[in-house]
């Protein structure tokens, strides 16, 4: 099997997961920041990273969480990638608790070799971490993470992270009789219908950009699951000019009494680049949005996209607008 099949097999495993884990029936649901310094042994080079996580509970013992991992830019590397992690912890006290986890680790890097100006790498490692919290109010609260990254092909990394945590009410979450009154008055508008516009952002060392446009279909299929069909045009940002029409399966939840929503995409993005001999490929699209509901069943959204690719043109395409549901 060929080394590019290799990689869009882990790519549509690891997917897999983050979509099975985030339909997950909920519980207590908490966001938390996280920023510290980060070292790359082989090189003697430290940064600074960051880390955006949502986690729920499984059990008393277990938990999971997703996040997104900015391993900042060190010599040679600049690398991000997406972790799903299954985590066991005690609670100390009612306010203090300790935990450790473990899970694969989707990273994308921008590398520089001998010979290379840089290419886009994508595979799979392993993210391990520990992590203590302290609870200052029922909503707030304070942790220290310390992440070892061990990867086959690119730089294995650790870091120390201190950031806060805000946990939301169990009494309005999804599965909760207030969450299911809210989405079941919610099913009566499962179309949404959306312009947006932002930046496109080239994952090399110059990181070129330009404008960004895209139009969007959701339709709701389930309380935790979207569907979507976009066109979208990133822009001439460096080396590439490209659009397409892209087709996404999301796993969502609602947050604040159903009056917020975030999602996580993974779907097929067939996209035609000027710039690459007016190629057409079918590339992987990664996605991550939240919306918050307006009246008159409006909703403003901002998306992050991340289209990989296997000739070192990875972007980023930010986008904010907004979409009327019905």
């Amino acid at each position: 099997m060929s080394k590019i099949s290799s990689r869009g097999r882990r790519l549509r495993q690891l997917c897999l997961i983050l979509l099975a884990v985030a339909t997950t029936r909920a519980g207590a649901q908490q966001f938390s920041i996280l920023t510290g310094p980060i070292r790359d042994k082989s090189w003697n080079d430290d940064a600074y990273a960051y880390t955006v996580s949502y986690s729920e509970p499984l059990s008393k013992l277990f938990s999971y969480s997703l996040a997104y991992v900015n391993e900042g830019q060190l010599t040679d590397h600049h690398r991000d990638g997406l972790a799903a992690q299954l985590w066991a912890g005690v609670n100390f006290t009612p306010r203090w608790s300790a935990k450790a986890g473990i899970g694969p680790y989707l990273y994308f890097d921008t590398a520089s070799r001998p010979g290379v100006v840089y290419s886009d790498d994508h595979a799979v490692g392993i993210i391990s971490s520990v992590s203590t919290q302290y609870q200052f109010t029922k909503h707030w609260g304070v942790e220290l993470r310390a992440n070892r990254i061990l990867t086959h092909k690119s730089i294995d990394t650790t870091s120390i992270l201190v950031g806060v945590g805000y946990t939301f009410d169990a009494s309005v979450l999804p599965g909760s009789a207030a969450g299911d009154t809210w989405w079941q008055s919610d099913r009566h508008r499962p179309n949404e219908i959306g312009v947006y516009v932002g930046k496109t952002v080239v994952n090399n060392f110059e990181s070129e950009t330009a404008r960004a446009y895209q139009i969007e279909y959701r339709r709701s299929l389930s309380r935790q699951i979207d569907w979507t069909v976009s066109a979208l045009h990133e822009g001439a940002p460096g080396p590439l000019d490209r659009r397409g029409v892209a087709t996404q399966i999301w796993a969502t939840r609602e947050l604040f009494d159903n009056r917020a929503t975030i999602g996580a995409g993974f779907g097929p993005y067939i996209a035609r680049d000027s710039n690459d001999n007016d190629n057409t490929r079918v590339l992987p699209m990664l996605s991550l949005t939240a919306g918050l509901k307006m009246p008159g069943n409006f909703i403003a959204r901002v998306t992050w996209n991340r289209v990989a690719t296997r000739n070192d043109r990875d972007t980023d395409v930010v986008l904010i607008g907004a979409g009327y549901r019905w």
